[in-house]
């Protein structure tokens, strides 16, 4: 297969380019202008190392009625993922190598997408006693998170630190904890990671973080850096934790993703029941979907002049694939590769309707936007997935 005409971009290899792409096999042979032989037309489109979403909820095993491995992946898939992270917080958690186990074997049967578990920090979450980190990242573990149940403890989160493996933390009272987190980190090392980042201050602490040479980074997701405190309604549709925030905030969640102190955008993807997410707002639980909206809003940043279509790839694939580990398969359009591509057409208008969705959720804040930019295409291996 030769794709043709396509703009090329690929931070971590210094392209961005309108060049021809050849697979053989599911493996990337050639990457230069005017390839010899039949191939597909894919100008006006844009083709970016497979996307990577670090931060989701499958909710299987334990919680099917809110989604599958197999919806979740599916609703990934249809937003333009070839790999996804979900989180531990399952019933029963992801802290022991039979449950772990039991997610990887799941979604390797369905087979759509690559899942990389995040497993629990401490057992049941509940910040008493640290998992067995080396274990579970030998079975397959790709970092580390007690998500909204956060470690406490900050000798407990010091040894977590000190295990050498990539611990994302969800700040809970967000500027106090990054505070105290962070000065753990100065006082033992390791790597540290904090999930979807949604105030000034808590950024202005990472970013000094990082100058001093700290070795953290963060995530924000799409919903940050759309919404404030005043879209939200008398029903659960635009609850989330953290909350929404004021446009002071927003304005410095872009300037960070700017700037590079933010370094990825994640989903956040936190699927429930009609039921759940309909209930008034003091009563209906945290979360929101996000995978199926997630380029569409982050391309509003683009389209809008705040973010280059290569910062923008840099947020949803290189930067991902760098922090998890994952360079070797992920991040990279390089010949030898196997092939982990998302196919862009920046230029298709479409309105957002949360009823056609894969996920389970079909409630969506972001119902009735209309965004400018789809993913029209994911290529894996030798799995195509047109749409």
């Amino acid at each position: 297969m030769i794709m043709r005409n396509a703009r090329i971009i690929s931070p971590n290899d210094n392209i961005d380019d309108i060049l021809d792409i050849k697979i053989e096999d599911g493996i990337i042979t050639d990457i230069s202008a005017n390839i010899e032989g039949q191939g597909l037309d894919y100008s006006g489109k844009i083709i970016t190392p497979g996307l990577i979403d670090m931060h989701c909820h499958l909710r299987e095993p334990g919680f099917e009625y809110k989604e599958t491995i197999e919806t979740g992946t599916q609703a990934a898939l249809n937003g333009g993922f070839a790999a996804v992270c979900p989180m531990a917080n399952t019933n029963p958690v992801v802290d022991n190598i039979e449950t772990l186990k039991f997610v990887l074997n799941k979604a390797a049967q369905i087979g759509k997408i690559d899942v990389f578990p995040i497993c629990a920090v401490t057992k049941g979450l509940e910040g008493k006693e640290l998992t067995d980190f080396n274990a579970l990242k030998q079975a397959g573990a790709i970092a580390f998170s007690d998500d909204g149940k956060p470690v406490e403890d900050m000798e407990l989160f010091k040894k977590a630190l000190q295990g050498g493996e990539l611990i994302i933390s969800h700040a809970q009272e967000e500027v106090e904890a990054v505070k105290r987190e962070l000065d753990a980190l100065r006082e033992v090392g390791g790597r540290l990671h904090f999930a979807h980042i949604s105030t000034k201050e808590a950024i202005d602490l990472i970013r000094t973080a990082k100058a001093e040479g700290l070795n953290v980074t963060c995530e924000t997701a799409p919903h940050y850096f759309t919404f404030t405190k005043e879209n939200e309604t008398v029903d659960g549709r635009f609850k989330m934790n953290p909350p929404l925030r004021k446009d002071e905030d927003v304005k410095a969640v872009i300037k960070g993703l700017q700037d590079g102190t933010i370094d990825c955008i994640a989903t956040d993807h936190a699927p429930h029941s009609i039921e759940e997410k309909m209930k008034p707002f003091s009563q209906s639980p945290f979360g929101i979907v996000g995978f199926e909206t997630a380029i569409g809003a982050t391309l509003k940043l683009f389209h809008g002049g705040h973010l280059t279509i290569n910062q923008v790839v840099e947020k949803l694939s290189a930067n991902p694939a760098r922090i998890l580990g994952l360079k070797d398969q992920y991040g990279h359009i390089k010949i030898g590769q196997p092939v982990n591509l998302t196919i862009i057409d920046p230029g298709k208008e479409y309105e957002v309707r949360g009823g056609e969705f894969k996920s389970k959720c079909k409630i969506t804040p972001f119902e009735g936007m209309r965004f400018k930019g789809k993913v029209v295409e994911v290529m894996r291996g030798k799995n195509d997935y047109n749409k």
